[in-house]
């Protein structure tokens, strides 16, 4: 059964997810931005709309903060590493009780939660903003870098390719790309699935332009090297290697080449390898993703204001996870990172504060896999 819990993350990490069970986490968390968030439910057929809130990323130091840095500092169940004890108090002395101290303080009771209940396989994306990311990514150093775990990227995420919010008179660039902190549990023991990428057209066009008498594009590469092992300066067909360099392959492998139809000629007889477009398994991707600009689709638009593209989370889960693997979304929101695990044939969790949400992940996993899918989900209300 996949599960769906209503309530607060910290209490469903703390009582109701076991250790070393998870196999990647994904989180969506609010950026300390200052701001309440609305979602927008359209009414069909008319102009108006009805809007609720989705949720508040406002912070102020309340009793609660002091509760969770008096956990963080007493080491509450052992949960703390040193440095991350080291570390809040630290930033208590630099930022003084308030806002960003109140939400960092959240966040890092709950990056331990999901750091517990990672497996040494396990890998973990924080989808964040640049108004607090050099905090969370201190937090995340001293949690997971101190305990045989790893820092991998900074995945840098355009989010659109037209907002821009730098206005005429502004004092700042326009601020138009998210982060995702990427770590792992076990830098020994980690998974990660290479993710390969079509060719841009563009690329096609002016690397394969060359045709075979069959049809397919090909690109050419030289068959010469500066230093090769055994023989590798012979005569084929009466060329030798330039001056001052070999053959790249073995007179079998150049015969193999020939017979196989992978050897391009110039016009003055010098040989290439041919690297057929149809043979090659595209690109993979770096750290800097321009690739999923927003909600495109007009079906997967839901109104919920801080809605990834699934093409995003395709791209993580494909990437850190394998069929059958259980995903976690301790900030479930519209439920993306949930209907894509689905999609991809994992196992999921899901978690949120608001009931909203909750209502939505459920009418968006039964319109996109049918009314059945509710017997196979458990919704836990705390």
């Amino acid at each position: 059964m996949n599960k769906l819990f209503y309530g607060d993350n910290l209490e469903v990490l703390r009582n109701y997810i076991k250790d070393e069970t998870i196999d990647l986490c994904y989180i969506d968390p609010p950026f300390h931005s200052n701001r309440n968030y609305h979602q927008i439910y359209n009414n069909i057929g008319k102009e108006n709309s009805l809007q609720t809130q989705a949720f508040i990323d406002t912070w102020i130091w309340d009793n609660q903060a002091n509760i969770g840095l008096t956990e963080i500092q007493e080491n509450y169940l052992g949960k703390f590493t040193t440095q991350t004890i080291d570390l809040i108090n630290g930033l208590t002395k630099v930022l003084s009780k308030g806002s960003l101290l109140a939400y960092l303080v959240n966040m890092t009771l709950r990056i331990a939660e999901i750091h517990r209940v990672l497996k040494s396989t396990g890998s973990f994306y924080l989808h964040c903003d640049p108004s607090a990311s050099h905090y969370l990514k201190l937090v995340l150093d001293a949690i997971f870098c101190t305990q045989k775990g790893d820092f991998l990227n900074e995945i840098i995420w355009k989010r659109t390719t037209t907002h821009n919010d730098s206005k005429q008179g502004a004092k700042h660039f326009g601020r138009i790309h998210d982060l995702i902190l990427f770590y792992i549990k076990d830098k020994n023991q980690a998974k990660f699935n290479p993710i390969y990428e079509n060719y841009s057209d563009s690329y096609t066009k002016k690397s394969y332009h060359k045709i075979d008498e069959t049809g397919r594009h090909f690109k050419t590469s030289d068959l010469s090297c500066a230093k090769a092992g055994g023989n590798t300066s012979y005569l084929w067909k009466g060329i030798s290697p330039p001056q001052g360099r070999y053959w790249a392959y073995s007179l079998e492998n150049m015969e193999k080449f020939e017979r196989e139809n992978k050897i391009y000629y110039s016009r003055n007889g010098k040989p290439y390898l041919k690297q057929y477009l149809d043979e090659m398994s595209g690109i993979t991707p770096n750290d800097l993703w321009l690739e999923f600009p927003g909600i495109t689709k007009k079906n997967e638009r839901l109104g919920y204001p801080t809605q990834k593209p699934e093409a995003l989370l395709e791209r993580i889960i494909n990437a850190s996870s394998n069929e059958n693997d259980v995903i976690l979304d301790a900030f479930s929101g519209s439920g993306t990172t949930l209907k894509v695990a689905q999609k991809l044939n994992r196992k999921w969790i899901g978690i949120d504060l608001n009931f909203q949400s909750i209502n939505l992940i459920l009418k968006r996993l039964e319109d996109s896999f049918g009314k059945e899918i509710l017997d196979f989900i458990e919704v836990k209300s705390l």
